[in-house]
């Protein structure tokens, strides 16, 4: 309702449920807060719990070495001492990720064998040391983790993963202990982290069992002290199987787990500002939204107004959409009789031209006649791109000859004030799509830049390769990450303002009024560059010329050679072919065709007729090639019956206008290849020997 008609006691009310509507949303706040912090406790449980398992996997391979090496050696199997037991060592060190190495020492602490390679700088006896003293206490044999020191070998910090071992009497023999990297035990599954903020630590009782100490001495400085004060001293039964805990420290969410049966315990956590920091901003929006809610109280009736007015700007879009529907199945349609002429024009043209000598009058007089039918097939292409019916070609092709081709085409006609410069710098990289209509779409964005400069000007155009790391802004989409091929055509012009950019690719949308402009050129340029694949971006301002650029992606296909159009056609082996058209002119040339390619053909003009001699006798038949657009019976409906007939048929449907989802819809009814008219001989027989091939091979 217009804002006028509001009494106040409407406004009272409206502002008391805008104040209603706050306690609700702080209510909401802080419910999603509390929701926001116990999922991020549940995560980083989840996360203590699986560096915990990751850390214990380690920890049990070298508990599995420990075990079958002192076993051995218990047992006799494996020599203390020597060459052979050296290479034991050696090669189990290899399989180990994490351990640097493994060495046995006697009952005086005296080293018997290493893996490593050098011994010069290595002690030869660890009586000293505390694994070396735990492996002297009766019992059986179990895994010891020593404190960190720094390994005479390579400096670096490590741990004593050992174990004792005694003799066949039962007497301590010696001991066998595994070098470990700390930061492999300790650091290892931080990758495991989903945050760069989330930290961790792996913790192991201090010397004299009063404190949690980092496992790895690099992390001592990272724990921070009110963490370890609050986890306190390990006490019996704390750091259990199963137990686990998350809870607030000083701004901090921590979640432990600990290492089973080791004395060891998994720590992870992240500050509580990090993890409320996406609930901040909602919170801060909100808020913002909630005191805005007075000010939409008072502009309720400009936004009614904006709403009639979008209204009426949908209307006319709809009304706009189907006037270019109506206006492209005309089109569309006329676009199809005239492929049929053209189809007879090419298909004998080109038939006459083979039994013409090189280089006669006549050879010459065919010549042209070829070359203006290719120019009006070019121009039906054109028409059909813009009704979006026309099947298109999908060839990979380089792009840098057919702009260069562009190129030497505008230097003969463009005027003497302007100045034109290039730079393509891809000239082995290859883009897939319709070459003719790509082609085509460069023509009209260098033709629209001469167009620009009234009164002279510089023309640019340059290509060259990039890759995108990541997912950048075009025109009116999202450009994905990837490698492309940049085409820009630049020009110094008179410019375009916003208002003008945001209806550029518009069907019928012009800025040259009476002047000649139709308004489907960019609309053209925009859909080719769909087909592509890619994308397009416009930068212009009034008076500063305009920049266009082409973000097409790079096809790994090698480009198809044109020397192979030279090459001889593949031949038939005397296959039959059923051939369908409602145009007998077409019918005739499609026999006479296939006839000369060594293929035998049949042909009809009625769908019907088709469909009867298949019922009659399918096996005689090869291959269907068909028309689309018929009276009795579109070809993909054929299609589909003629395969109900007669399974695994191969069909070749072609078409010189589709209407929409034309190869969606020739997909789904089994057709193997869309051919376009007018049909060329080369096109016909390579479709054919493809097809065909399939076919044998399935």
């Amino acid at each position: 309702m217009p804002l006028t008609t509001l009494r106040p006691g409407w406004l009272r009310v409206l502002l008391a449920a805008e104040l209603v509507f706050a306690v609700l949303v702080a209510g909401g706040l802080w419910l999603l807060r509390e929701q926001a912090l116990a999922a991020e406790a549940r995560m980083l449980d989840a996360l203590a719990d699986a560096m915990a398992r990751q850390a214990e996997r380690s920890l049990d391979i070298g508990q599995v070495v420990l075990t079958t090496t002192t076993d051995e050696l218990a047992r006799g199997i494996m020599p203390a001492t020597g060459p052979q037991v050296t290479a034991v060592l050696r090669e189990r060190a290899r399989l180990l990720p994490g351990y640097r190495a493994i060495s046995i020492f006697g009952a005086d602490g005296r080293r018997l064998a290493t893996s490593r390679d050098s011994t010069a700088d290595l002690p030869t006896s660890v009586a000293e040391r505390d694994f070396f003293a735990a492996a002297q206490q009766e019992g059986p044999p179990r895994l010891f983790l020593s404190e960190p020191y720094i390994a005479s070998g390579d400096g670096l910090p490590a741990i004593g993963v050992s174990m004792g071992w005694r003799d066949a009497a039962d007497r301590f023999a010696g001991v066998v202990v595994l070098v470990a990297d700390p930061d492999f035990l300790a650091g290892g599954p931080a990758r495991l982290a989903r945050d760069r903020d989330v930290q961790q630590a792996l913790l192991r009782p201090s010397a004299d069992g009063r404190s949690l100490m980092p496992l790895a001495p690099r992390q001592a400085q990272a724990v921070p002290e009110a963490l370890r004060q609050a986890l306190g001293p390990p006490k019996e039964g704390a750091r259990a199987p199963g137990a686990r805990r998350s809870q607030g420290v000083d701004g901090l969410l921590v979640a432990t787990a600990p290492l089973r049966p080791y004395p060891l315990l998994q720590a992870v956590w992240r500050e509580q500002g990090a993890v409320l920091s996406s609930w901040n901003e909602l919170a801060w929006l909100v808020g913002a939204f909630v005191l805005a809610m007075l000010a939409v109280t008072l502009a309720v009736g400009w936004r009614m107004a904006r709403e009639q007015l979008r209204v009426e700007a949908l209307q006319q879009r709809l009304t706009r959409a189907r006037k270019l529907e109506a206006l492209g199945h005309l089109a569309g349609g006329v676009a199809h009789d005239f492929n049929n002429v053209l189809a007879a024009l090419v298909g004998f043209g080109e038939m006459a031209r083979q039994a013409a000598a090189d280089g006669s009058r006549q050879a010459r007089h065919l010549d042209h006649v070829l070359q203006a039918a290719e120019r009006g097939r070019q121009q039906v292409e054109r028409i059909l791109a813009f009704s979006r019916g026309q099947p298109r070609r999908s060839v990979s092709f380089a792009l840098q000859p057919l702009v260069q081709e562009v190129l030497d085409h505008l230097a003969g006609a463009m005027p003497a004030a302007v100045q034109l410069q290039s730079s393509l710098q891809a000239p082995a990289l290859a883009v897939r799509g319709d070459p003719t209509a790509t082609y085509q779409a460069v023509m009209n964005l260098c033709t629209n830049a001469l167009q620009a400069m009234t009164e002279g000007g510089l023309l640019s155009v340059s290509l060259d390769a990039l890759q995108l790391s990541r997912p950048q802004q075009a025109y009116d989409e999202i450009l994905p990450a990837g490698r492309y091929l940049r085409l820009q055509v630049q020009d110094t012009g008179l410019g375009m303002g916003p208002d003008v950019v945001a209806h550029l690719f518009e069907p019928f949308f012009t800025t040259k009024g009476r002047q000649g402009g139709s308004g489907i050129g960019l609309a053209v340029v925009h859909g080719v560059v769909k087909d592509l694949g890619g994308a397009i971006d416009v930068n212009s301002a009034p008076g500063r010329g305009s920049r266009f650029t082409l973000w097409l992606p790079v096809c790994d296909d090698p480009p198809e050679d044109r020397a192979l159009e030279r090459q001889e056609l593949p031949q038939g082996q005397g296959q039959t072919v059923l051939v369908v058209d409602d145009d007998p002119a077409l019918v005739e040339l499609a026999e006479d065709l296939l006839a000369e390619l060594g293929y035998e053909p049949r042909g009809t003009v009625s769908a019907q007729a088709a469909l009867q001699a298949l019922r009659d006798d399918g096996q005689a038949f090869d291959l269907l090639l068909t028309d689309e657009v018929m009276p009795d019976m579109t070809g993909t409906t054929l299609a589909r019956e003629a395969r109900a007939l007669r399974p695994g048929l191969p069909v070749v449907l072609y078409s010189g206008y589709g209407g929409d989802d034309f190869e969606a819809r020739a997909a789904q009814a089994g057709v193997s290849a869309v051919l376009r008219k007018p049909l060329t001989t080369r096109e016909l027989a390579l479709a054919l020997q493809r097809v065909l091939r399939a076919s044998l091979q399935s």
